[in-house]
């Protein structure tokens, strides 16, 4: 199983930008050097918060690294963005880190992100699936037409090209069962979203191995980590900020909850259950070797760090992680 992490791009406002960039590009060169695959950020806009632009800050991460480490995308929101011109900050980035570009994209859901860039919530299953046809096209084509619902344009050729030939591979979120199957047709993974519990996935994945028509390309799953000499250490360092996360996820309508009258420490066992890896190498490992024989995965994008949390906690997840986890599933 490879291992890559979650950088932390979202970060209470009052925070300086210049430090959290720093603390991001210190937690990339130690991610490197303790084995991890790659590293992703995500993509949001205008909410209270800072939140860095996803190409932007790869493209800076990627000067980084020294070796084949991937960047990519967790997710970038597709519909939000002409793909023609994706497509050639895709193709650029990928250059930049020498052809160690993973694009792996989603429809979003938060309606102040269409309203303010004026596209139709409606619309944004087409628009993926168009985008993703655009992409495919202009990163291995010249003088390419499309004449779609959404887009359409005559004789582009894209520059440069991707370094990686036909393209960086694309994985598709999303665990609505239309997301699943759009994933299966069109992607060359399926990117398991980070608060689907193991129960509801279950059945996402036996929806996706139906449809699929060829063996992906891996089988990738995004999940909130957090690993510490002890239990007790780890769910008390991870906890009020996977909790504070989880409620905005409340309010941005993803999540249902309905636990108001518990303690926090009762509420966070309850949203814990089948969807974050909290505790000792020992217990994360485990948690691991399930998740690759219960849903078949092979890649685990782990988010160590939550806004508001101290650098130093993360760099403590991924020195552990790196020394005592990576090791150990590195052939399931």
């Amino acid at each position: 199983m490879d291992v890559s992490l979650m950088g932390l791009t979202q970060h209470p406002g009052d925070r300086d930008p210049e430090t959290c960039l720093t603390e991001l590009l210190e937690q990339a060169r130690i991610a490197e050097s303790s084995g991890f695959e790659g590293l992703f950020v995500g993509e949001h806009h205008f909410t209270d918060d800072i939140y860095f632009d996803n190409f932007q800050t790869l493209a800076r991460l990627a000067a980084e690294f020294d070796g084949d480490v991937r960047v990519g995308t967790s997710v970038c929101l597709l519909p939000l963005h002409n793909p023609a011109l994706v497509a050639e900050r895709v193709a650029t980035l990928d250059v930049i880190s020498g052809g160690n570009v993973v694009f792996g994209a989603a429809a979003g859901y938060r309606d102040a992100e269409f309203d303010t860039v004026g596209v139709d919530k409606a619309e944004r299953a087409g628009r993926v699936t168009e985008g993703v046809e655009i992409l495919r096209a202009l990163w291995s084509e010249d003088d390419v037409s499309y004449d779609g619902d959404h887009y359409a344009f005559e004789d582009v050729t894209l520059r440069p090209r991707p370094v990686q030939e036909s393209g960086p591979p694309i994985w598709l979120g999303g665990s609505a069962p239309s997301a699943v199957r759009r994933a299966a047709a069109l992607g060359d993974a399926w990117l398991i979203d980070p608060v689907s519990p193991v129960s509801k996935l279950k059945k996402a994945v036996g929806l996706y191995e139906r449809e699929l028509t060829e063996e992906p390309s891996c089988r990738p799953i995004r999940r909130d980590v957090y690993v510490a000499e002890t239990t007790e250490k780890a769910i008390d360092t991870a906890a009020p900020y996977i909790l504070d996360k989880f409620d905005s996820l409340s309010e941005w309508g993803i999540i249902d909850d309905d636990g108001e009258d518990l303690s926090r420490r009762e509420r966070f066992e309850r949203v814990s259950e089948g969807r974050y890896l909290i505790g000792t190498p020992d217990e994360v490992v485990a948690d691991l070797e399930s998740l690759n024989e219960t849903l078949g995965v092979d890649h685990l994008v782990a988010r160590v760090q939550w806004p508001g949390m101290d650098h130093e906690r993360a760099v403590d997840a991924i020195d552990l992680l790196g020394e005592e986890v990576i090791p150990r599933v590195a052939d399931l």
